[in-house]
């Protein structure tokens, strides 16, 4: 009786191909947009996540109290406190500790002038804690004094070739002191907020400003360690430095704890709106088949079939649909998100809006089993659901009422 139920609802389904490809449209756009949603919800924040960890602050950093507050070179560890940190930090399992000087200032070439945060740093530690060495595209890595990195977008903008000179007006504990750099290479930056940085070696920085020590400790762990684990135990070990703080990830991004604590609070209206819109597609469209086909039902009915079969038939016809549906739609949506996740979507348009929140220029999308799980729980139980009140409809037809009006 069961697989009668499945030939008839199939049958009936093409009788009226275009009112069911209409129906199996709106599944699959539905799950579409729900696979999509969540692939790029995710993939926006482990790209923003990932590039900062790996191109620009590693995984914590060791700063003073001071300097969280106000980032002045003033504020910066002493050259005792950088040596503590450092000796107490080698006990851990990292993969390297990295000194930096970071100071503002303004980047002067023959054509032009831009401000730029100027980060020191020690061209072989770096190495260990970022990978700026990969992003060269033009010229080579720091590798004597007197030489800067400077990111292509600001080169472009002030017409800068590799081997050219450059000023660098600095804030110190002085006051503001200037000295000319040699640029020996060009990288391309990974984010926005690495756009309007400038590099030179940590000695060329400590004595533009004039403070021996460094603004902060990045620190880089090895893959699969805890962060969090590993941030309460430098948190413990350097307890007794007075001044000192550990900062993890959230406390340097704090635009990312937001992003991130309320990325999924935030999907959850576009996931009821789309829930609803596949459900009343798929209710409306059942709905207004079995007005139409009233008067057929009738005559079922008093031919001798269950009115239980013809509501198991209606049922089955919506299953059928937002089965097509989701294959198609999943199919389509996670085929975007496996193009997404290999080449990325450029979001360099929107610069003025995120430029200075550390958003990568690309967002990789996310790939996961579990979006077809949600896609499938969210739209096709909707559709299913929203079938329910036509099933019933049908299910309380009297033969001779419904072949008098149908």
């Amino acid at each position: 009786m069961n697989f009668t139920a499945v030939r008839m609802a199939w049958r009936g389904l093409w009788r009226h191909a275009q009112r069911t490809l209409l129906m199996i449209a709106t599944v699959a756009v539905g799950s579409l947009v729900i696979l999509v949603l969540f692939g790029l919800t995710d993939g926006m924040v482990g790209s923003l996540t990932g590039t900062q960890i790996d191109w620009n602050q590693g995984n914590f950093q060791v700063r003073t109290a001071a300097y969280a507050d106000d980032p002045i070179p003033e504020n910066a560890l002493s050259s005792e406190q950088v040596t503590a940190a450092t000796a107490g930090l080698a006990g851990m399992r990292t993969v390297g500790i990295a000194p930096r000087m970071e100071t503002f200032g303004m980047l002067r070439s023959a054509y032009g002038t831009d401000g730029v945060l100027l980060r020191g740093i020690d061209p072989t530690r770096e190495s260990l804690v970022t990978r700026l060495d990969e992003l060269i595209v033009e010229g080579r890595y720091l590798n004597a004094d007197g030489q800067i990195l400077l990111p292509t977008v600001l080169a472009e903008d002030l017409d800068i070739r590799v081997g050219e000179r450059v000023v660098i007006l600095a804030i110190g504990a002085d006051g503001t002191d200037s000295r000319a750099f040699i640029v020996s290479g060009l990288f391309r930056a990974p984010s926005f907020e690495l756009e309007r940085m400038a590099m030179a070696s940590i000695d060329d920085v400590r004595s533009v400003t004039g403070i021996d020590g460094a603004t902060a400790l990045a620190v880089a762990l090895p893959k699969g360690i805890s962060d969090r684990r590993a941030v309460e135990e430098a948190r413990q070990i350097l307890a007794d430095q007075p001044g000192v703080v550990v900062a993890d990830y959230f406390d340097l991004n704090p635009f990312a704890r937001f992003m991130i604590s309320g990325a999924t609070i935030k999907m959850i209206p576009f996931v009821i709106m789309i829930s609803l819109m596949a459900g009343f597609g798929v209710a409306n469209t059942a709905f207004y088949s079995v007005l139409e086909r009233t008067r057929e039902f009738g005559v079922m009915t008093a031919v001798g079939m269950s009115r239980k079969l013809l509501a198991r038939m209606v049922l089955i016809e919506s299953t059928i649909v937002a089965g097509i549906g989701f294959v198609a739609g999943g199919g389509l949506g996670y085929g975007l998100l496996l193009y997404l996740s290999r080449n990325g979507w450029d979001i360099s348009m929107l610069t003025d809006m995120v430029g200075s929140i550390g958003v990568p220029r690309v967002i990789y999308a996310s790939t996961s089993g579990w979006y077809w799980v949600a896609a499938l729980s969210v739209v096709v139980f909707t559709a299913l659901a929203a079938a329910w009140y036509p099933a019933r409809r049908v299910n309380r037809l009297e033969p001779v009422t419904a072949i008098r009006e149908g």
